[in-house]
């Protein structure tokens, strides 16, 4: 699942998970400001890159995700997501990271990793 936030600039950012034949479950998210033309979004990145994918069907990875801007200075983005770093059933771990637009301030981006077990 995907999540979408706005920053007290109207900037906006969505958190998502891809994963495809040559890529593992991985976290990215792409950006967008107010001034950048209609139904675009720019600056992907990712958070992490996942390092496994998943060999059981019934198992589900991906289905929670957050991304909120932090009411303490309405410009720092926290996301949230699901991502593999080993190939397994079912061992997908979470990851929690910040970022803001270069407007906001400088704060350098952080990631926490957490691992599910």
């Amino acid at each position: 699942m995907g999540s979408a936030a706005m920053d007290v600039f109207g900037d906006i950012a969505v958190g998502y998970s891809v994963s495809g034949h040559r890529i593992f479950p991985s976290i990215r998210y792409a950006s967008r400001s107010p001034y950048d033309p209609p139904g675009t979004l720019s600056d992907e990145r990712s958070m992490v890159v996942g390092r496994g994918s998943q060999t059981n069907a019934t198992s589900r990875w991906g289905d929670y995700s957050d991304l909120t801007v932090d009411p303490s200075d309405d410009c720092t983005f926290w996301y949230t997501q699901e991502y593999y770093t080993v190939t397994s059933d079912a061992s997908w771990a979470t990851r929690i990271g910040s970022f803001k637009f270069p407007r906001c301030g400088t704060t350098p981006t952080t990631w926490l990793p957490i691992i599910v077990k």
